[in-house]
Parts: C-alpha cells; sequence; structure tokens
C-alpha cells in the first residue's frame, strides 16, 4: 500500500500546476483522502468531515492529532463569487514537497481510520 501511496504522491509533484489536485479512493467504500496542490505551498492535505462517519471521525481526532494535524472551518459558497451558505470542517495539514510526510498521513488514514488493510486496492485520480 505505501509503496502505492508514494508513486501517486511523486506523480502528482512531478506533474502539478496551479489548481491541481489527487483523490486516493478506495471506490467499494467511497472512503478518500485527497490532496491539493499549490504553486507557493505545495501539497496541502485534506480529509473533509463529512468523509467520515462517527467513529471515523474519532480515530482520525486521535491518528492525525498524534501526527500535528488539526482541523480546520471552511466557508461553503453557491458559486465563485457568491454568498457562504454553510461551512466545512476538514483535517489540513500543509506538506510541501514532503513526500514521505503525505505517505504517513495517508497510511493513518487508510489503515486507522478507515481499517483498509496493506491489500486494499485503490483509485487514484489527478485532476485540475
Amino acid at each position: 500500500m505505501k509503496k502505492r501511496i508514494e508513486s501517486a504522491i511523486r506523480l502528482i509533484l512531478e506533474n502539478s500546476g496551479e489548481g491541481w489536485f489527487i483523490i486516493l479512493e478506495d471506490p467499494a467504500e467511497e472512503k478518500f483522502v485527497q490532496f491539493a496542490y499549490d504553486e507557493d505551498t505545495g501539497l496541502i492535505f485534506d480529509l473533509p468531515f463529512q468523509a467520515l462517519n462517527t467513529d471515523e471521525l474519532a480515530r482520525a481526532k486521535q491518528v492525525l492529532g498524534e501526527a500535528g494535524v488539526g482541523d480546520e472551518s471552511a466557508g461553503v459558497f453557491d458559486g465563485v463569487d457568491g454568498e457562504q451558505i454553510g461551512e466545512q470542517r476538514s483535517f489540513n495539514a500543509m506538506v510541501a514537497r514532503d513526500v514521505d510526510q503525505a505517505v504517513d498521513l495517508v497510511h493513518r488514514v487508510f489503515t486507522y481510520v478507515y481499517g483498509f488493510d496493506e491489500k486494499t486496492r485503490f483509485n487514484v485520480s489527478i485532476g485540475r
């Protein structure tokens, strides 16, 4: 699992541009982790609360907290320049170009939060 995660992270770093993102997802369970790419800061780890059930959220707070990852709130808007219609909470961390940190965070989520085993297959989507 870690080798596949590392390959995906390296791929986004080699082919990145402003506004690019990567999603690593188990299609059967629809469980995922995502990163955004920013030209100035590099990769940004993101795990939205709404992707987690109650037990997963509790485990995420524990294992991501141990890794120094906190949660943040961001506004949800009705359009590009629209009005704020809600708020979204997520776990976020600036990873920059640190492949080891990115792999560690994804592995923590996949194994401890979601309970995947090392043989779990997952899809990698890169886009912008």
